[in-house]
């Protein structure tokens, strides 16, 4: 691999690092979006945020999560992001 090659894929790796930490959802959107946005961004988990309180991340959301609710008839156009997460409450990673 060229040295040209080589500082492209490194800047292509890191903006998609960036692009992927930066996205998340917030626990009153619907599921659907935040499968939307994992599709898109090419994860499989987003942090959930509480926007109405502040930013920081109150806990996660997975593909299993969304997978689990579909296979139990949840609708992800009307099941918020809330009912599918498990709080972190201020658990440090």
């Amino acid at each position: 691999m060229t040295t040209t090659a080589a500082t492209a894929r490194s800047r292509s790796r890191a903006a998609m690092t960036k692009a992927a930490a930066t996205t998340a959802v917030d626990q009153y959107d619907h599921v659907a979006a935040a499968s939307y946005l994992m599709k898109h961004a090419g994860v499989t988990a987003l942090p959930v945020e509480d926007g109405q309180h502040s930013d920081q991340p109150i806990g996660c959301i997975t593909e299993t999560d969304i997978a689990e609710a579909m296979a139990h008839g949840k609708d992800p156009d009307e099941t918020r992001i809330r009912d599918l997460i498990v709080p972190s409450h201020g658990r440090s990673a």
